[in-house]
């Protein structure tokens, strides 16, 4: 968040209204407000630093700045609250009837103890109301469920074995069944014979010897 410059006017110097009890070693800047209604009072304590432009103001109780304390440029409190000590608050930053704990350290431009908005809480219950209920389903029920889906898987798988073993079976009687040809498409001829022509005319050489005479007769 962005702080603008603080610009005083042609007046310099502190206004301090009602019981205000500073300690002589507190540093108070030009421009600042310390304003104690009649019923009230403030303390700033030893070492505090107070900015430029800061406006500390209590209407009822008491305002106190504790030892060390750092309030930047600008810093504005109301109503009763403690600055704890060694406190350090950046410029600008506004303080609601609320304290500040001792060391804290404070962004400028911040807002504290303003409980006219609920942002934070909404938010909170906004994320509370979106996380996922646990679930409540019987286990008996989810038993059941998982009973069933491992009967339809059982099932879907008998059905593809039996499926495959049906194709296996057709394809072995494809293969086994024998090739019939018909008897008209036999060969007269006879594998062989020239061999078995061979083999009778060196058993019986006088056969060929005697058909060659009468072949040449026949010729002639």
């Amino acid at each position: 968040m962005s702080v603008p410059p603080l610009r005083l006017g042609n007046n310099f110097d502190s206004y301090i209204s009602g019981e205000v009890m500073i300690h002589p070693s507190a540093v108070i800047a030009p421009g600042v407000i310390l304003q104690a209604a009649p019923s009230s009072k403030i303390i700033i304590g030893s070492g505090v630093c107070i900015g430029m432009g800061s406006i500390l103001k209590v209407h009822e109780g008491t305002l106190e700045v504790e030892t060390g304390a750092n309030l930047g440029a600008g810093f504005l409190m109301i109503g009763s609250g403690k600055i704890g000590a060694n406190a350090c608050i950046g410029s600008a930053t506004t303080v609601f009837n609320c304290s500040v704990a001792p060391g804290q350290v404070v962004a400028p431009g911040s807002v504290l103890g303003d409980n006219s908005r609920h942002w934070s809480d909404s938010v909170a219950v906004t994320e509370k109301t979106q996380q996922p209920q646990p679930s409540t389903t019987n286990p008996a029920s989810r038993q059941e469920d998982i009973d069933i889906q491992e009967d339809l898987w059982n099932s879907q798988s008998n059905s593809s074995l039996s499926s495959a073993t049906q194709d296996s079976q057709l394809d072995t009687q494809g293969k086994q069944e024998p090739t019939t040809e018909s008897p008209n498409n036999i060969g007269t001829h006879i594998y062989g014979q020239g061999s078995i022509q061979q083999l009778l005319i060196t058993l019986f050489p006088h056969r060929q010897s005697l058909k060659k005479p009468s072949s040449d007769e026949q010729s002639e």
